[in-house]
């Protein structure tokens, strides 16, 4: 199993995204690995396309292929994941902030939170605040994510939680912020309840904030 999942690590690193779905369907014939375990490894292998990205061994076509990658894996794994999944644990309204179209990491976190037992709505990428707003008010959700991979979305963020503010809604919803971008510092100035930069740490801190 261990060899499995370091291949399929391995493959979305590539950017085979035949390979990534093979081996998903065989971790889930063996029906040995841990939700926790493939998120763990989904995690590692974006984290390294990343670093790849930034350091320019890898361009926009590189990352896309990844992607690729892990959607198709993904097909193939959400199934079996959601067969593990716990009680329900609350209901999240997530989305990539506006004037951010990254949605890797999103889609990853995604679908490690609808596998937890949490109730996600997915509102995809360049998300505008009303959007958020008007969904955080038709689910009653008890919290919202913002996804942001760059600083220059401080201001996306800080509308956000400036616009549930004067909605009186602030204190009904819990908002978590997230991204490479993200440090403590980052999360006091904006506002937010938390912070996270990867799938276990958004786990932790959503299940800290719900009781879950």
């Amino acid at each position: 199993m261990k060899d499995t999942l370091e291949n399929f690590e391995l493959a979305i690193i590539a950017g085979n995204a035949d390979a990534s779905a093979d081996l998903a369907d065989t971790i889930v014939r063996q029906g040995q690995a841990t939700a926790d375990k493939i998120f763990d490894h989904l995690a590692a292998a974006m984290e390294e396309v990343g670093s790849r990205y930034e350091t320019g061994e890898y361009f926009i076509p590189e990352m896309l292929r990844s992607a690729e990658a892990v959607e198709k894996a993904m097909t193939v794994l959400e199934p079996y994941l959601f067969e593990r999944r716990h009680e329900q644990a609350g209901i999240i309204v997530m989305g990539t902030v506006k004037g951010d179209i990254h949605n890797i990491g999103k889609n990853i976190i995604v679908s490690a939170l609808r596998a937890s037992g949490y109730e996600v709505h997915d509102l995809g990428v360049n998300v505008s605040t009303e959007k958020f707003i008007n969904k955080v008010k038709e689910t009653s959700a008890d919290l919202l994510l913002l996804s942001a991979f760059t600083t220059s979305t401080k201001p996306a963020l800080l509308d956000i939680i400036a616009a549930l503010e004067s909605e009186g809604m602030r204190g009904e919803v819990k908002v978590i912020s997230g991204g490479a971008s993200h440090s403590e510092d980052f999360a006091r100035e904006i506002g937010v309840d938390g912070f996270a930069t990867d799938v276990k740490s958004t786990l932790a801190i959503c299940r800290s904030l719900t009781g879950a």
